[in-house]
């Protein structure tokens, strides 16, 4: 089982068993500052609590939409400016990020349909693939809770949004941080994959998004900040011997948009691993 303790973003521990109660330690303090931890240790939810929390989690969900767009600007290591960006989702059929800076017009898109996700540079005419399907559940239910979990909504991949049913069948963890832990059980995981979830405690925001692919031992994390206006959604990347990171600053959704089209690759653009595609 996967344990995601949190201080703040970082502190991740792997591969144990969930206990009654998890003490959590700055990486790196020696064994005899464990003591001085405990007094700060985390602490296993109530049944209480944790439909209180599913409860104010529930009533936050955003209204059944069809699509929507929004707007912004992205900074990403690799990218060599700050671009604008435009974000177009169809549910349950396409997320499209398109990154443009000026004089060069578009550089840049991010497309992911049911099957899989497809990085283009169009400064260099390349693009990588990367399979988004194999995980043994529902394409469409998994893109469409893809597309909850880039929201800031708490949803299961392939198992739909939080419900109270569902939230009894996972482990939740209260943090000395003022936030909580949400982490599914083995019935909501699926398959090369494990995931967890971070929540404002007050709240009830959806503050940061862990998922870990276990053939590659890659780590996505999904973070959140919220604002009356708009907000910014955080991204980490961590691969077995880089780490690369960036930010989009949003608008909130407009659900009257135009939509955006895949792009049509065919013979101008060359297939290459994503190491290369990052080249600018």
């Amino acid at each position: 089982m996967l344990i995601l303790g949190m201080i703040g973003w970082e502190s991740r521990v792997f591969g144990q068993d969930m206990p009654e109660s998890v003490a959590v330690c700055p990486p790196g303090e020696p064994a005899e500052e464990m003591a001085i931890a405990e007094a700060n240790s985390s602490r296993i939810m109530t049944v209480e609590e944790v439909a209180v929390a599913a409860d104010s989690i529930i009533s936050n969900y955003d209204a059944d939409w069809t699509d929507l767009s929004m707007q912004g600007k992205l900074t990403f290591d690799g990218l060599p400016m700050s671009v604008s960006v435009k974000v177009y989702m169809k549910r349950g059929e396409s997320i499209i990020l398109s990154a443009r800076a000026p004089i060069f017009g578009e550089v840049a898109r991010v497309e992911a349909n049911q099957d899989s996700i497809t990085f283009i540079n169009k400064h260099t005419r390349c693009y990588s693939v990367q399979p988004l399907g194999g995980f043994g559940v529902d394409r469409k239910a998994y893109l469409t809770d893809l597309q909850d979990i880039l929201l800031g909504q708490v949803a299961f991949p392939g198992n739909g949004r939080l419900t109270q049913d569902n939230a009894t069948l996972s482990q939740w963890i209260a943090l000395p941080t003022g936030e909580s832990l949400l982490y599914p059980s083995a019935a909501l995981q699926t398959a090369g994959a494990e995931y967890g979830f971070v929540l404002d405690s007050a709240m009830w925001q959806l503050r940061s998004f862990v998922l870990m692919l276990q053939k590659t031992g890659v780590v996505l994390e999904t973070k959140y900040q919220y604002g009356e206006k708009g907000w910014t959604l955080g991204l980490e990347i961590s691969l077995p011997k880089k780490k690369m990171q960036g930010e989009v600053q949003l608008t909130y959704p407009d659900y009257d948009c135009s939509p955006l089209e895949f792009t049509k690759l065919g013979d101008k653009y060359k297939k290459v691993d994503f190491k290369q595609l990052m080249k600018f």
